[in-house]
C-alpha cells in the first residue's frame, strides 16, 4: 500500500531529501565537529584533551535548559562561532585509509644483517655497497675529523684493496 507521502518521497531524488534533526541530535554533531577541530589543530594530546573537557562542561552547563528558543539559539550561535574558529584539519583521521601505510620504510642498515647466502646472490650490488659504505667513512672523516679514542682510519688505499677483493 502506498500512501501520498511515500509516493511524494520516490519522486524526489535521495541527494536532495531533506531530514530534520532534532535538538539533540544537532547538539551532539556540533559536539563531535567541535571535538575533531580541536583534536585535529591543537598542539598536544593535552590541549586537545582540555578543549574538549571545557567544551563538554559548557554543553552540560546548559542542558537542563526549559526554554527551547534560547537552547536553539545559544546552539545556533555556538556553531556560528565554531564555523569562524574553524581551522582546515591537520591530522589525517582516516588510518586505516586506502593509502594508510602502503610504502614500507625499509632502513639501509637491514641490508647488513643479511646472511653470506642471501648475500651471495647479489654480488655486483654488495661489492658495490662495501665501496659506498667506505666512500661514506671517507667523506665524514674529511668533514668531522676522527672521533676521540679512534685506532684506525679508512685509507683511499684500504678503499682501493677492499673494492679488489
Amino acid at each position: 500500500m502506498t500512501t501520498v507521502s511515500n509516493v511524494a518521497a520516490a519522486r524526489i531524488p535521495r541527494h536532495l531529501q531533506f531530514t530534520y534533526l532534532s535538538h539533540g541530535q544537532r547538539v551532539l554533531r556540533y559536539y563531535k565537529k567541535a571535538c575533531r577541530n580541536y583534536e585535529a589543530n591543537a598542539g598536544t594530546l593535552l590541549d586537545a584533551k582540555m578543549s574538549r573537557i571545557e567544551l563538554r562542561a559548557k554543553i552540560d552547563a546548559n542542558k537542563d535548559e526549559k526554554d527551547y528558543v534560547k537552547a536553539a539559539k545559544m546552539l545556533e550561535e555556538a556553531e556560528a562561532d565554531m564555523l569562524t574558529k574553524w581551522i582546515f584539519p591537520k591530522k589525517n583521521f582516516s588510518p586505516g585509509g586506502t593509502c594508510y601505510g602502503r610504502y614500507i620504510y625499509f632502513p639501509d642498515y637491514i641490508v647488513d644483517a643479511w646472511h653470506g647466502l642471501e648475500k651471495a646472490q647479489y654480488p655486483k650490488y654488495f661489492a658495490t655497497r662495501e665501496i659506498r659504505k667506505l666512500e661514506y667513512i671517507l667523506w665524514w672523516q674529511k668533514k668531522y675529523g676522527m672521533g676521540e679514542g679512534a685506532e684506525e682510519t679508512v685509507t683511499q688505499e684500504t678503499t682501493q684493496k677492499e673494492a679488489a677483493q
